[in-house]
């Protein structure tokens, strides 16, 4: 199609994949990610007017080819950071998402790549954090969640900051260029890197839920997870501080959640909340090792492996004024009953008594579910729906009331393993952000040295992160 509509230039367009795909790190209802490229250089040279118009050509063959119904959904993006089309093979299920000279992420995808040959634990892991954000619905940025560069970062981050760590600074495999090459020449300096860490996935897997929950109210102040660096750092960005804050190691101005709304957030520490509840009640014995499975990553239905075509464009817009209307004509109907005196005789109290006002709630409200938490016996209890409201000063972090159960007797070796005292603790002196400490499903986990975007090191105990020494080098 590239070549049918730009011609042939040397060899020139060619389309490659990148992302998740390359990375072995796909899902069955991953997104293809394509870049059509029109010169072999690793850096981005093209202004983007010109990707914009090559982006409009695109969509008007595709257009086309969706009359035919060769393919649906068809939305080019050319207002956003990088100018998109995604479009949907109508047979499959599959859907692509097309960029022009998408070098950065190439390049992401590459490093990630050699990444995930120092240590298996890292795609193993990744592959069960990206499921679990896909089950809760917290894996789209597109619905201003997580998107998956960001949950693959935060885990490579985590593995990062272990004691001893697992995988090293992105600073060590970048420091002679971006270039698969070079890359490649690093990453082999660092072969064997983690395998003093023994710890097992499940293990890995706990220390990281408690890892986000315990530094929940932090992100609203500018903590941030560097890859690049291998540390928290305290970052703002050019829109402020982020409602959640990683790194991207290759341009550091930018954040790869970028797009996690408020309430969004807000949504993300309540799956991480249900997490710990969950791998807490497994803990006691009060759920077994299939229902945890079952409500951490739900069930696999061989009839969802591929992707569904989704409504875009003009019809999903279609269906939303649709929706609202219907909410709208259903509140108009709420109808609201004038009190009147009911007789002494049939109420039971003396003449002149009002009886209460009967008033219709909004069908919404009647519908709401109730909550399931679990006390500190262990017990499940129902909550009323109201209850979930409940708001916390806003100083707490995000307004968010979260309730973590007291953390039970350590079980020793197993699943839960030594307790997650993987961060140092911050001097006295770093005053920079405000150290807390909130309970997690293992205790407390200290929040690391901060340190600040302005290349001031701030004091801390020690190294975070040990550079592989002179015999491993040679």
């Amino acid at each position: 199609m590239s070549a049918k509509i730009f011609g042939n230039d040397n060899g020139f367009p060619v389309v490659q994949a990148f992302g998740s795909f390359t990375m072995d790190l796909f899902t069955p209802k991953s997104d293809l990610d394509l870049s059509v490229n029109f010169t072999a250089e690793t850096e981005d040279l093209c202004d983007r007017k010109k990707k914009i118009k090559v982006i409009r050509k695109i969509s008007k063959v595709l257009y086309s080819l969706q009359r035919d119904g060769i393919y649906c959904g068809v939305l080019p993006l050319v207002s956003a950071r990088v100018p998109i089309v995604n479009v949907i093979d109508r047979e499959t299920g599959i859907e692509c998402d097309i960029t022009v000279e998408n070098k950065d992420g190439m390049t992401r995808s590459m490093v990630f790549k050699f990444v995930s040959s120092l240590d298996e634990r890292f795609r193993i892991l990744s592959y069960l954090v990206k499921i679990w954000a896909k089950i809760h619905d917290v894996n789209s940025s597109r619905e201003q969640t997580m998107s998956s560069i960001s949950i693959i970062s935060l885990v490579a981050f985590h593995l990062q900051t272990r004691h001893p760590p697992i995988l090293p600074p992105f600073s060590a495999l970048l420091k002679d260029g971006s270039d698969s090459a070079s890359v490649e020449k690093n990453i082999l300096l660092f072969k064997g890197f983690g395998s003093t860490n023994k710890e097992s996935v499940a293990e890995l897997f706990v220390s990281l839920m408690s890892k986000l929950l315990s530094v929940e109210s932090l992100w609203e102040h500018g903590l941030c997870a560097s890859n690049f660096e291998a540390s928290w750092i305290s970052k703002t960005w050019r829109k402020g501080v982020g409602n959640l804050s990683v790194e991207d190691f290759l341009d550091r101005s930018q954040n790869f959640a970028r797009a996690v709304g408020k309430a969004q957030m807000q949504k993300i520490c309540r799956c991480l909340t249900d997490c710990a509840s969950n791998l807490t009640e497994f803990v006691r014995g009060n759920i077994d090792a299939t229902k945890l499975k079952n409500r951490l990553f739900g069930r696999l239905n061989p009839d969802n492996l591929v992707s569904k075509p989704r409504l875009r464009g003009v019809k999903r817009k279609r269906k939303l004024k649709h929706s609202l209307e219907i909410r709208y004509k259903s509140q108009k109907r709420i109808k609201h009953v004038v009190p009147h005196e009911e007789p002494a005789h049939r109420a039971g109290a003396a003449p002149g008594t009002v009886a209460p006002a009967m008033v219709l709630a909004s069908p919404v409200l009647l519908q709401q579910p109730t909550q399931t938490w679990c006390s500190n016996s262990g017990q499940s209890v129902g909550k009323p729906w109201w209850w979930s409201l409940f708001v916390v000063p806003s100083g707490f972090g995000y307004g968010l009331s979260v309730r973590v159960l007291p953390r039970a007797p350590h079980p020793g070796p197993g699943l839960l393993g030594r307790a997650p005292g993987d961060l140092p603790r911050p001097n006295s002196g770093t005053k920079l952000l405000k150290q807390v400490q909130l309970p997690g499903l293992l205790g407390r986990a200290p929040v690391d040295s901060i340190r600040s975007n302005d290349g001031i090191q701030l004091p801390k105990q020690g190294p975070l992160l040990p550079m592989p020494c002179q015999e491993q080098t040679e």
